[in-house]
């Protein structure tokens, strides 16, 4: 084979707007591989050697992992083809590698039979082929080489231009690639990317054909080849999407052809697309479409303008109300109104049904809810209904609800399993309150008049019981208090807790439920407050305190009912909002801390301190007389005196006599200045004027 395009042209024109479908689910299992493995598939292996012909074998059947293999990474790409080839085609979860890059004379094939209707009569697969080239030395049936080939029922080939039989020579044409592992130029890899080839098997329904994959390595065992392939069947007729409230007509073509090119009624090509969208459609025209597929193949095919209405709705009768079987009869409702139905039932049970007017048998009791969906081919238009359809056997009509109630409270009780109730109380609902100590009966029916007998509930009211809460509904600012609940075996707070007592630092209401062992619950509710701390803010009469000045007012603005305590600072305590207080200063001690405590009726406690500084006392009169009493001015104290006129009289820390260059000096005012450290350390100076009275 010379070139990749010399195959046979077949061609197929066919009028498909009448096509009975006679298979709604006819696509053979796992011919895709959509189980992640060979089901369904048989496999063979044997090595063809020309080099040595007694290492040939005969074919033995069975899958062998390496020859035949499940790909399942739809990520990975073939390092043979430098990374470019895909192992798996895009939208696909598996394919099948025939073969690998192992070398030795191998062979191998894979095959699936299948039963032609009219639901499956295009088969469409799609393949990629890795061929290495031996460049010479072989000639061209000891080559790498890949097959496909559709088998009849009796395992002749088909002569249709879908087979496709390429060896490593053939391949170097149009649509393959050529790849050098490592820059070099000798045995090359010949690789062609995925490629989608259908085949047209109408002329075959009622029969079983084979499709059959083979790959092979050269009969000189040096050079591989294998390729990746994925199959899957359809319908062969052009879809029409022109459904009720469409406004337009799009027809869709078969898969697995390379070029499409549509025509009018008038013989005018009007698009070369898969899909041809029909805008303002007259029902009634006529499109063809006429497609190629990539191994030269063409088939044409023509459909009639028709607008399709599928009506999935559908009627249910009971068998027999009295045989226990609960066998149901459905029926669909409505016609094609052009085309075929199919019928895809789903009984709510794991059961499905494509027959047309189906009878199913339900194993229990109760509401199912049953679904149909129309197909109307060849369109797109489906329709789908579901209702709820009732059985009655074994009767598991009865009542749920609680046998007590609580005081104060009522029993909910509901009815199950039928489509309509009659209670003792003359209600048809299906549930009813009972507050008070009786025996309910009731009694089921279903949609089709069957009945059960009485069934009795018996209802009585609960013991009552004590449910217990404790804690404080206040908090002073700042703080918190704790809230409980016992005597129930759950609780519930508005707050979202379920433990027995909560933790609240915010003034609202906190309610609490507690439910006992029969169900039964209580609530009880807290008016939470925030108490606001007492006031400490308070004055002094003065700031400092000295040894001649050395007592204190200490004043607050009375609240009702709160309590002062003062801290003195000296080791005293004193009470009341108004105190007097007296110091024995030190010179030892630089201040004093005056502390107050405020405490509320409540027990909520503010507190708030000032510190009184104590200072040098300094008095504005001295007499050194020699009668022993205020002889020196300031004594112990850095001390600087100056008469008016500015001259330093005395300079020291023993005091000043009076006396100046050993004279008494007259009665005056004198001007001093003092050094010191105050408490904080810092030198501080303090100057005034002295009275001198001999």
């Amino acid at each position: 084979m010379k070139e990749f395009m010399s195959f046979l042209i077949c061609s197929l024109i066919a009028l498909l707007t009448g096509l009975t479908v006679q298979a709604a689910n006819s696509n053979p299992t796992n011919l895709g591989f959509e189980l992640g493995n060979f089901t369904n598939w048989v496999g063979y292996s044997w090595i063809y050697r020309t080099d040595i012909p007694s290492l040939t074998t005969p074919k033995t059947k069975g899958i062998i992992y390496g020859r035949h293999t499940i790909m399942s990474d739809t990520l990975a790409y073939d390092l043979n083809t430098g990374g470019k080839l895909k192992k798996i085609p895009k939208g696909s979860k598996y394919s099948a590698r025939l073969g690998d890059a192992v070398t030795g004379g191998l062979e191998e094939s894979l095959s699936y039979s299948m039963k032609i209707d009219s639901g499956n009569a295009l088969l469409i697969w799609k393949f990629a082929v890795v061929l290495q080239d031996p460049l010479s030395g072989h000639l061209k049936n000891e080559e790498p080489r890949f097959r496909v080939s559709l088998l009849d029922q009796n395992g002749d080939t088909i002569p249709d231009c879908a087979n496709y039989d390429v060896y490593v020579s053939d391949a170097k044409i149009t649509g393959f690639q050529t790849y050098y592992p490592n820059g070099s130029t000798s045995n090359p890899i010949i690789w062609r990317d995925w490629t989608t080839v259908g085949a047209n098997l109408l002329s075959y329904i009622g029969q079983t054909i084979t499709i059959e994959f083979m790959a092979a390595d050269c009969t000189h065992r040096s050079h591989y080849g294998y390729a990746y392939f994925i199959a899957e069947s359809h319908p062969l007729y052009i879809t029409v999407k022109y459904c009720t409230g469409d406004l337009s007509a799009i027809l869709t073509a078969p898969e697995g052809f390379e070029t499409y090119s549509w025509e009018n009624d008038q013989g005018v090509i009007v698009s070369a697309s898969k899909a041809y969208e029909v805008t303002n459609p007259t029902e009634g025209s006529v499109y063809s479409c006429n497609m190629t597929s990539a191994t030269g193949c063409t088939v044409s095919l023509t459909s009639v303008i028709a607008k399709y209405q599928p009506n999935a709705d559908f009627k249910y009768d009971l068998v027999d109300c009295n045989n226990l079987t609960n066998s149901m009869k459905f029926t669909n409702l409505h016609p094609a109104t052009h085309g075929s139905l199919e019928y895809k039932w789903d009984f709510g049970d794991g059961t499905t049904s494509y027959e047309k007017s189906p009878t199913h048998t339900f194993n229990t009791s109760g509401l199912h809810p049953v679904s149909l969906v129309v197909s109307n081919p060849p369109s797109t238009c489906t329709d789908s209904m579901t209702k709820l359809v009732e059985t009655f056997y074994p009767p598991l009509v009865g009542i749920r609800g609680d046998s007590t109630y609580c005081p104060g409270y009522s029993a909910g009780l509901k009815a199950h399993g039928a489509y309509r109730y009659e209670w003792s109380n003359g209600s048809k609902a299906d549930s009813i309150e009972v507050g008070k100590d009786t025996t309910v009966w009731l009694i089921g029916y279903s949609s089709s008049g069957c009945y059960t007998d009485t069934i009795k509930f018996k209802v009585k009211q609960e013991p009552d019981w004590t449910f217990f809460t404790d804690g404080i509904p206040l908090f002073c600012v700042g703080e918190s208090t704790v809230l409980s609940a016992s005597g129930a075996i759950s609780y519930r707070w508005n707050s979202g807790d379920t433990s027995k007592s909560i933790t609240v630092n915010t003034a609202g209401i906190y309610t609490v439920s507690g439910t006992n062992p029969r169900g039964c619950e209580k609530s009880v509710s807290f008016n939470v407050v925030e108490d606001p701390l007492p006031q400490v803010d308070f004055n002094l009469s003065s700031p400092t305190v000295d040894t001649r000045h050395n007592q204190l007012t200490c004043i607050i603005a009375a609240q009702p009912g709160v309590i002062y305590n003062w801290n003195m600072g000296d080791g005293s305590t004193e009470t009341g909002s108004t105190i007097q207080h007296t110091y024995a200063v030190s010179g030892t001690l630089p201040d004093y801390k005056i502390t107050l405590t405020s405490t509320n009726a409540n027990g909520c406690v503010n507190t708030a301190f000032q510190m009184v500084d104590v200072v040098p006392f300094i008095p504005n009169v001295f007499t050194p007389n020699n009668d022993g009493v205020n002889e020196r001015f300031l004594p112990d104290m850095d001390l600087q005196v100056f008469d008016r006129y500015g001259t330093l009289l005395y300079k020291g820390t023993d005091g000043w006599d009076g006396m100046f260059k050993g004279k008494l000096m007259d009665n005056d005012t004198y001007f001093y200045l003092i050094h010191y450290s105050d408490k904080y350390k810092q030198a501080q100076t303090r100057k005034g004027y002295v009275t001198l009275k001999k």
